[in-house]
């Protein structure tokens, strides 16, 4: 059985990895690298060569089971990471910075701005955060969250208004690179379930980590095993089913058939490529919106909080201009906390800065897409069942639960298990070898 795999990212690196110990696979990648959201860069920090990462960055043990468990396998090397988040409003007229190793730390960063000592609405935000730990929990084991948007939920229960300004929409902008106003309109079920299962509503937080040298070294060990079936710069322009296979197409100009094809690429992606997409892969695959980013890597550090003391793994940045919200999920994330970089050489990745760093202090500038969630995307991903394996078509991606890692690559074991393969450490259920047959 000839299978091919569209895409090197976690989904498609993953499913080729686990196909190929069984099967004939080719891979298709686009890009000339592979890895996908997986993007190490190399820069000449004055001299010095530092490995750092503009994608993928940290994990924990307890949300990426499989992750650890493929780092486990491949012996991939990693270091503890730090976890903190802050939100940055008007050049620092307002500033905060939640997180810390201990109840010091997390104080200082709550009062980085003293004055925030002395704001009523603050510190009824600060105790709103504590309720809603405790009772958006409480409603969603209740089932008392299901229908509600999280601004229906707030209107609901309450909340401070400041609750979802400075805490909870710049923190679900910064995970979901979705401007903060839109969170109004995501699915509280799936907000309050995704904060809930990451112990971001808890005070005991799980440790995070982060590859070694960057998320290169898991990739390159990854794709060993198939790195001669890998086509770079090769996109796919069409796949068109056939009773007995499909036939891809591609941008170099060639067609093969193939007794299966696994796409591993954004489900907007994947329905272009499919030259006879029925109703129902319509309907599915492009009810997922996506929104560009535009990343920077450099050394301003204009693009972090102005107070020190609130630099964060994460920070959210807020300006406004003649108004108006500019770049809403403007994020910086502070590369030294998060990989374990000399703190004497800042970098900094900024996801949609409101304003370009310094052009003598940026060593990059790159475009990334991520997904947008809403009602009817979590919908559709309910009925990724409906289309998938038919027609010799399997889809898989992070797309298919919350967008992150974990998600990719878990839906490409599911998806390789379905046609045969197995993972080292854990089995396919029977029922889902059978789909292949």
């Amino acid at each position: 059985m000839r299978i091919a795999v569209v895409g090197t990212g976690i989904a498609g690196n993953a499913a080729a990895w686990t196909l190929s110990r069984r099967y004939p696979v080719t891979v298709y990648e686009r890009d000339i690298r592979p890895g996908g959201h997986s993007h190490t860069v190399t820069v000449d920090y004055d001299g010095t060569p530092i490995a750092v990462d503009v994608g993928f960055i940290v994990y924990n043990e307890l949300n990426y089971p499989d992750l650890t468990a493929l780092f486990d396998h491949l012996d991939v090397e990693t270091t503890e990471s730090c976890m903190s988040f802050a939100v940055t409003a008007d050049g620092g007229r307002f500033e905060w910075k939640g997180g810390g190793n201990n109840w010091w730390q997390t104080a200082v960063g709550l009062f980085a701005q003293p004055r925030n000592l002395l704001s009523p609405s603050y510190l009824w935000m600060l105790r709103d955060i504590l309720t809603f730990g405790r009772q958006s929990v409480e409603d969603y084991d209740a089932g008392r969250l299901a229908g509600l948007s999280l601004g229906e939920y707030f209107d609901l229960q309450k909340f401070s208004p400041r609750l979802l300004s400075d805490y909870l929409g710049p923190m679900g902008a910064a995970i979901w690179s979705t401007p903060a106003h839109d969170m109004l309109k995501f699915p509280a079920e799936n907000f309050v379930a995704f904060f809930k299962n990451h112990r971001l509503l808890q005070y005991e937080r799980p440790v995070w980590r982060t590859v070694k040298g960057g998320s290169r070294n898991y990739v390159e060990k990854l794709a060993d095993t198939f790195r001669h079936q890998v086509r770079l710069g090769c996109a796919v322009t069409s796949i068109e089913r056939k009773t007995r296979g499909v036939v891809v197409t591609d941008s170099h100009g060639g067609s093969e058939m193939y007794d299966h094809v696994v796409i591993a690429a954004h489900s907007d992606q994947a329905l272009k490529m499919l030259a006879d997409a029925d109703d129902r892969e319509r309907s599915i695959l492009g009810a997922i919106g996506y929104s560009p980013n535009t990343i920077y890597l450099h050394r301003d550090t204009r693009l972090m909080p102005r107070r020190r003391r609130a630099w964060a793994s994460w920070n959210f940045l807020r300006w406004a201009r003649q108004g108006a919200a500019v770049n809403d999920a403007a994020v910086t994330y502070w590369m030294n906390e998060l990989q374990g970089i000399d703190k004497n050489k800042p970098l900094f990745v900024s996801l949609n800065p409101p304003f370009e760093p310094e052009p003598g202090l940026t060593f990059g500038r790159y475009i990334c897409e991520h997904p947008q969630y809403d009602a009817a995307a979590f919908a559709a991903q309910r009925r990724l069942a409906d289309i998938q394996g038919k027609r010799h078509t399997w889809f898989c991606g992070a797309w298919t639960g919350y967008g992150f890692h974990e998600d990719g690559l878990r839906s490409a074991l599911s998806v390789a298990e379905a046609l045969g393969a197995t993972t080292p450490w854990r089995e396919a259920p029977p029922e889902l070898a059978e789909a292949a047959e």
